[in-house]
């Protein structure tokens, strides 16, 4: 019989040892995964800078375009209104965080769902043509 207790202390041991080495590897792999998750944070947060930075150079180029166009006043007032869409966009994107922006199209689908459905399949039939060749297939 002291041959089975001896035996079954190390069947112990060797399961405890097992569930630490399991325990150790899993908050390794958290440890990996947070690491991870703050840098694909940071990347998205310049990203999302950089995004903003883009649309407000973009609304002030339009802007100075049309101006040193010589563009009509009504050609003035289309390109600083399509600025101020832009800027309003920039500064919407600076605001809100990424859950809100989330919730933000949540809500927007569920209210223009067949807007949407409609402009995904104009795109996707336009898309479709274009890889397709214009149709010009025999």
């Amino acid at each position: 019989m002291a041959g089975n207790s001896a035996n079954g202390k190390a069947a112990e041991t060797t399961v405890e040892d097992a569930k630490h080495a399991v325990e150790d590897a899993a908050e390794q792999v958290n440890e990996q995964l947070a690491e991870l998750g703050r840098s694909a944070r940071k990347k998205a947060d310049e990203a999302k800078g950089e995004a903003v930075k883009g649309l407000n150079n973009i609304a002030e180029t339009i802007r100075r375009e049309a101006r040193e166009a010589g563009a009509d006043d009504d050609a003035l007032k289309s390109a600083d209104a399509v600025a101020a869409n832009l800027e309003k966009a920039a500064q919407y994107l600076k605001k809100n965080s990424y859950e809100d922006i989330r919730e933000d199209v949540e809500e927007r689908v569920k209210e223009n769902t067949f807007m949407l459905i409609g402009i995904v399949f104009v795109v996707g039939l336009v898309l479709g043509l274009i890889l397709r060749g214009g149709g010009n297939r025999r």
